[in-house]
């Protein structure tokens, strides 16, 4: 029966294709599309996409590891020409589908790993952190920087490594303490940021999706009880510089354009270019990009700061500035 289901999907997704009927397509995610970072993100992107092009799409949410494999073979039964599964730990189970399955597209975002037969998608904001640091550096007055991630991850670290040399091309003595908590508790991120306060720390920047609620919280009480010395925050993947939170003490956000990556995605598959292998999204893509929060402008970040940052945008997408690896 399996057997027949996914004849009947490759079929269907072939006369599709060729009818010219909207094209379906999943998106897999891991955790919750309401958590304001990475899944929340996909799950607009998609949507954005989908209007744009006219496509169905399906969105699966707080998908395990261990289910994965069964989702998308339940995809390619029901004739998915597409499939982004939108986390790096999808990677193994896309690659035994793909390994199978010829016809259903499969890419796998926030992954930096080549596989055979699917796309990997490596989103690197290690530049778009380095002008966050750059912004870090000329406003920190302790010369204390923190950096909370969800988990140490090669993507994580990136982030990391570039806002330590962003803040380091401005004052070269700068520490920036890093600590890893978790993904979807905020109170972790809160003590951690509290603790980082503690020490003297001045800015936080963060990459932990739904616990930043956490991080900002703590950024708004630490400034309720002592607003003659402010501390600030930097927002990561979304552009968080809106949030509901600490509005008015969010610097900026290292923003991941998703909705251009997965556009590009899709329509791979429907001029049926699509190639496996890995695609580095990054700044010179325009996908991973540094965005000031509008209401800080011409006040705490001051034209001077703005052209700094801007400058060195141009520097890192043609290379004359370079972010060590370690």
């Amino acid at each position: 029966m399996r057997v027949w289901l996914l004849m009947m999907g490759l079929l269907f997704n072939v006369m599709a294709l060729h009818a010219g009927e909207a094209l379906k397509i999943g998106l897999i995610c891991s955790g919750s599309v309401t958590d304001g970072g990475w899944n929340q993100l996909a799950k607009e992107a998609m949507e954005k996409v989908q209007r744009e092009l006219g496509a169905k799409v399906s969105i699966l949410q707080k998908v395990s590891q261990d289910t994965c494999g069964d989702e998308l073979r339940a995809y390619a039964a029901d004739g998915y020409a597409v499939v982004i599964a939108h986390g790096y730990e999808f990677l193994t189970a896309a690659a035994e589908v793909a390994a199978k399955e010829t016809t259903m597209k499969i890419a796998v975002s926030g992954a930096d790993v080549a596989k055979p037969g699917i796309m990997t998608i490596d989103f690197d904001v290690s530049q778009a952190s380095y002008q966050l640091g750059i912004i870090a550096g000329r406003l920190s007055k302790s010369g204390k920087l923190g950096f909370v991630g969800g988990s140490p991850i090669p993507s994580v670290k990136a982030c990391y490594r570039g806002f330590l040399a962003g803040a380091r091309s401005i004052k070269a003595n700068i520490s920036v303490v890093e600590a890893y908590t978790s993904w979807d508790e905020p109170v972790k991120s809160k003590q951690q940021t509290e603790a980082f306060f503690a020490q003297g720390i001045d800015i936080v920047y963060h990459d932990v999706d739904a616990a930043s609620r956490g991080v900002f919280e703590a950024v708004k009480e630490r400034n309720t009880k002592n607003p003659t010395s402010p501390v600030y925050v930097f927002g990561c993947v979304a552009d968080q510089n809106a949030n509901p939170i600490c509005p008015n003490h969010i610097l900026a956000s290292a923003v991941i354009r998703l909705d251009a990556t997965f556009r590009a995605v899709i329509e791979s598959v429907r001029a049926n270019t699509f190639t496996p292998g890995v695609v580095r999204e990054n700044l010179p893509r325009g996908t991973c990009v540094a965005v000031l929060n509008p209401l800080l402008r011409g006040t705490i970040l001051t034209d001077t700061i703005i052209r700094e940052v801007e400058a060195a945008g141009v520097a890192l997408a043609n290379g004359t500035i370079m972010i060590p690896n370690e």
